[in-house]
């Protein structure tokens, strides 16, 4: 069953002539947006369902039809659970499916603007983020259609399977894992094939995506399979090296295990575990997904490094030099933590300002690390020590807002910020051409708390070109600066460049190249409209934190990883001695010598 989409009910809409694809023909639907005319086509298949036999296994190519198909309401999302957190809240539903879950969900959206008869028009691909575990292309804040008729680019969105129906993997080639990226893979396929009958180029295709779907677009850049499919990439708040982007086949099978047991399908063989766990109503999964005792920023079914989509784990991908080399465009917003810390941290929430004391601090970030893999703090208190040494607000350390502030912060910078920030490195290290930027404008129409800032996702509304639907009552400059960011967002898409269209020589010169050694980006917020400035543009975004995640951590850990308890003991009071006895002795000396040579001076006073 598919739902209904908004063009429809428009006013001033009619049925486009049939499009031929490679698999038979399409009819989408013609709507005037603007003033601009716009063909959409929703819910093209491009893989069979993957159900029944086909469950957990990489996608198939789809049977053809012979009747033109009617393209015209938008498809049904894969399956996932409602964010029931926040009921009724405007802030959480936006990212609920807002059509049916389903397991047949391997479609996908096209926006074809009409206003140059162009039949070479550049084509941007969205991937939608969601932690892999939710998501869909029939999100009214993933329309295509603003982006594509303000600047003549062809929008494709693409759907993908979600949780363990996306990522579950046994020993069994009938479950081989990363079916999720697998599907995206077929998407990507589909664009090639076919996007040249709807007027664009298989040659001139730009991959966007935030959060996982950023990080999934890193991975794109990484594997054999998919990177000769597209020409530039756009990441917004991730990249293919974040700490819960992948884990190893060995943990995912283990994972598994546990899911296995919770369905009741453990069995003798594999074979018979898939054949048990096909039968269960997929309906069935998603609420038993959630099988870790882990923090906020853990996603139980992820990508893994399968040897055949990943070679290598992204970091040997890079070391090894074996990744796509092309334009990137890519950057973070201010306050990258605030979201995921009211959805599962004690004392957090959006409706309040959630300070915390200084006696809390620490137990607070603690919570929030102790079971990464990577960083263990509850089984190495220098970690711990060293993060709440990084983030406390020294200029007033016991601030219950600034303490609050610095949670936030290195939530945000460990899971988003950091592995955005070293991926441009890593680019602009090869001298490839790089674009960052910093997101820093809380609009004007966010319901979630102020203490939280610009959050996680608050960009993508600007991208869409959200506010320049009066139904949203986006404040005048807010409308500007969506125009901008998508004529960026366009630019780059066409030319490899943020500043220029194509056929123009020198175009604007606000977004300078990200180099290696000053690390440039730009300020992206509605400051520089007022007086028809140029935005910001600063350097070295955050280097100084993200060397602590990068370097000074993994060091940290190697150097007391193979410690004896005994020693990490002596270490550990040698460390507090050395930071709180010591530091108190040296004041109580300094004051002891200042009072001394106070006494001196007025015993030697006339």
């Amino acid at each position: 069953m598919f739902w209904s989409c908004d063009l429809l009910s428009a006013t001033h809409h009619e049925f486009t002539e049939p499009v031929q694809t490679d698999k038979g023909k399409v009819i989408g639907v013609r709507t005037r947006i603007k003033g601009f005319t716009l063909d959409a086509f929703y819910g093209i298949p491009f893989a069979k369902p993957p159900t029944k036999q086909y469950r957990f296994k990489h996608p198939q190519p789809p049977d053809p039809w012979n009747e033109a198909k009617k393209t015209v309401e938008l498809p049904p999302a894969c399956q996932q659970i409602h964010d029931t957190v926040f009921p009724n809240f405007t802030g959480s539903e936006m990212w609920n499916p807002n059509t049916p879950v389903n397991e047949d969900c391997l479609y996908l959206n096209v926006w074809v603007p009409k206003a140059t008869e162009s039949r070479n028009k550049s084509v941007m691909v969205w991937i939608y983020g969601g932690s892999f575990s939710y998501g869909s292309i029939s999100l009214d804040v993933y329309n295509g259609k603003y982006l594509a008729v303000e600047n003549d680019v062809i929008v494709v969105s693409i759907q993908y399977r979600l949780g363990s129906l996306g990522f579950f993997v046994s020993n069994s080639p009938d479950a081989p894992g990363n079916c999720g990226l697998f599907d995206q893979l077929m998407g990507l396929d589909w664009v090639q094939r076919n996007i040249h009958y709807f007027g664009g180029s298989p040659n001139d295709v730009t991959l966007f995506g935030e959060s996982s779907g950023a990080a999934s677009i890193g991975l794109h850049l990484l594997s054999p399979l998919s990177r000769f499919k597209f020409q530039r990439a756009i990441l917004q708040s991730a990249g293919p090296e974040a700490p819960w982007a992948t884990i190893t086949k060995e943990e995912a099978i283990e994972r598994g295990k546990v899911l296995v047991r919770k369905l009741n399908c453990t069995k003798d063989s594999d074979v018979d575990t898939l054949e048990c766990l096909r039968l269960v109503p997929a309906n069935k999964f998603p609420p038993n997904d959630f099988i870790l005792d882990a923090n906020i920023l853990q996603f139980p079914f992820v990508p893994i490094i399968d040897g055949v989509f990943l070679i290598e784990r992204p970091d040997d991908s890079f070391h090894n030099g074996n990744f796509k080399r092309c334009p990137i465009l890519l950057g973070a917003n201010k306050n990258e933590g605030s979201y995921f810390l009211v959805y599962g941290a004690e004392g957090f929430n959006k409706s309040h300002s959630s300070p915390v004391k200084s006696s809390e601090f620490k137990l607070k970030l603690d919570k929030q690390f102790r079971h990464f893999p990577q960083y263990p703090t509850e089984s190495n208190k220098f970690v711990l020590d060293a993060i709440a040494f990084q983030y406390t607000p020294w200029t007033d350390p016991n601030d219950p807002y600034l303490l609050r502030d610095g949670i936030e912060a290195a939530v945000g910078d460990y899971s988003f910020t950091c592995p955005t920030v070293d991926l441009a490195r890593e680019y602009a290290q090869v001298g490839q051409n790089v674009y960052f930027y910093l997101f820093n404008h809380r609009s004007s129409v966010n319901p979630w708390g102020e203490w939280m800032g610009v959050m996680h996702g608050d960009e993508i509304m600007f991208i869409f070109g959200q506010p320049l639907d009066n139904n949203f009552n986006y404040e005048t400059k807010e409308k500007r600066l969506s125009k901008k960011m998508m004529k960026y967002w366009t630019n780059f898409a066409k030319t490899g460049d943020p500043n220029k269209e194509p056929g123009e020589e020198r175009g604007l010169d606000d977004w300078p190249l990200h180099t290696y050694k000053e690390r440039e980006y730009i300020v992206l917020d509605t400051a520089f409209h007022d007086h028809n400035r140029k935005p910001t543009v600063d350097k070295a975004f955050k280097v100084d934190k993200c060397a602590f995640w990068l370097e000074y951590v993994p060091t940290l850990m190697q150097t007391t990883a193979n410690m004896s308890d005994v020693e990490r003991e002596w270490k550990l009071e040698f460390y507090q001695w050395k930071t709180h006895y010591m530091v108190q002795w040296q004041r109580q000396f300094e004051n002891f010598v200042k009072s001394y040579e106070d006494r001196l001076q007025s015993c030697s006073a006339p």
